[in-house]
């Protein structure tokens, strides 16, 4: 294989799992990234900001903000200002919530614990290893288009 079929097998991998979480998301009923930010709220014991939210996913603030907002119309989150801010909030789960991510993304994360359970260590260390260093490759490439 040369090197643009090997990125090119590799694009398509990484777009096949991005659609098996939207096709898990779709049978709870959810956005794709409404999901995410249950996911991402539910892994802390504290609030996140909006903020906080598209540092962990690397998503854009509308697309955040547009999930935190119907999350927020169907009683899941309700968002509370953050004294001494212009206007951050935090983003808390309400009881309806709590129930929505016991019903979704606890069971999409014990999913994933028995799929990445699946491999042995090294082999975890290995694919990290590799996504972390071509992750920094990228951005030293992507960096020197801008020169």
């Amino acid at each position: 294989m040369n090197t643009r079929e090997i990125i090119n097998s590799i694009d398509r991998e990484r777009k096949e799992q991005e659609s098996i979480y939207h096709a898990a998301a779709a049978k709870y009923g959810l956005s794709g990234t409404a999901m995410w930010v249950l996911y991402y709220i539910s892994e802390f014991d504290e609030d996140q900001t909006q903020q906080d939210l598209c540092r962990q996913g690397f998503h854009a603030k509308q697309t955040i903000n547009t999930a935190i907002a119907g999350l927020a119309k169907g009683g899941c989150v309700e968002l509370i200002p953050i004294s001494g801010t212009r206007n951050s909030k935090k983003i808390h789960l309400t009881s309806k919530g709590l129930e929505l991510v016991d019903r979704t993304t606890r069971c999409l994360k014990a999913a994933e614990a028995n799929a990445y359970g699946r491999f042995t260590e090294e082999e975890l260390r290995a694919y990290l290893e590799t996504a972390a260093k071509l992750n920094a490759f990228l951005r030293e490439e992507f960096e020197k288009l801008h020169k």
